[in-house]
């Protein structure tokens, strides 16, 4: 007969050759190369994450540049002439009106609407009031262009209507027909106008659109300003403009506003020509 103690001593031996699990842990060098790793590939991931969020800006500003673009055609198609950037007040206009108040039949948006604030824009958004005789510039994501300033300061060729003098509009609109190539030609964009082409100094935030404004030589400015900060992050260095057509395109700000090419310069102005002697 066995002895039950022999049994007992067997059964704690049967026992103690089943396998033990090990309580895991991570030691602090494989810690530390999971933190590497992690690391490694957020530095990865934030690149293309970020390249992501701006082409889906982008997206939407271009969006809401086709949407202006064809409110800008169906206007010209009912009244054979471009709208102004700013109608006096009249019997018919009490507050008068600005360029984008004229497009709200087509578009149900006023300035301060999603329609007319690109994602990408960080600057102040204010609708300029209308006076008897003057008006004040709105400020915000697009302006409208007014051409380029010959050797006076005065504005020509653009659509937004007809300058006698620096700063001064008159009320005579573009016409229709005065437009010679409407698929090249710049209707409104970003809004960047460069102020002096000397000086490469930009304006940002302005409802007028214009390869050169006006010439400032005492303005300060230039590569790697403030403002050409704003411009190359705005669409990683690239500006929408809507045509006249109702096509937009995505131009290089550099080509756009500040090189002399003629091919570009003529797409600010609506008789086709480059006009480089304004840029002299």
């Amino acid at each position: 007969m066995a002895c039950p103690f022999s049994f007992l001593m067997k059964s704690l031996n049967f026992r103690k050759s089943w396998p033990v699990a090990q309580t895991g842990a991570f030691t602090l060098i494989e810690l530390l190369v999971v933190i590497a790793i992690i690391a490694i590939l957020a530095g990865l991931l934030l690149p293309a994450l970020t390249a992501a969020k701006a082409s889906a800006r982008s997206i939407k500003c271009v969006s809401n540049l086709r949407q202006i673009g064809l409110a800008q055609q169906l206007y010209v198609r009912d009244y054979e002439f471009y709208p102004l950037l700013a109608s006096d007040i009249s019997p018919s206009k009490p507050d008068g009106s600005k360029w984008y108040d004229e497009l709200h039949v087509y578009t149900s948006q006023k300035w301060t609407n999603d329609l007319f604030k690109c994602p990408s824009y960080k600057g102040p958004v204010w609708d300029g009031r209308i006076e008897p005789r003057s008006f004040y510039l709105s400020a915000g994501s697009y302006g409208y262009n007014v051409g380029t300033a010959d050797q006076e300061g005065i504005q020509r060729f653009g659509l937004a209507g007809k300058f006698s003098g620096p700063g001064q509009m008159t009320q005579n609109p573009i016409r229709e027909d005065a437009v010679r190539a409407p698929s090249d030609m710049i209707v409104v964009g970003d809004s960047f106008s460069t102020l002096s082409q000397q000086q490469r100094v930009l304006l940002v935030g302005l409802e007028m659109l214009s390869r050169k404004l006006y010439f400032a030589p005492s303005a300060g400015g230039g590569e790697g300003s403030e403002e050409e900060q704003q411009v190359q992050n705005r669409h990683r260095r690239k500006l929408n403009v809507a045509f006249g057509d109702g096509h937009v395109e995505s131009i290089d700000y550099i080509k756009l506003l500040l090189d002399k090419d003629p091919e570009m310069l003529k797409r600010w102005h609506s008789d086709n020509l480059p006009h480089p002697e304004f840029l002299e």
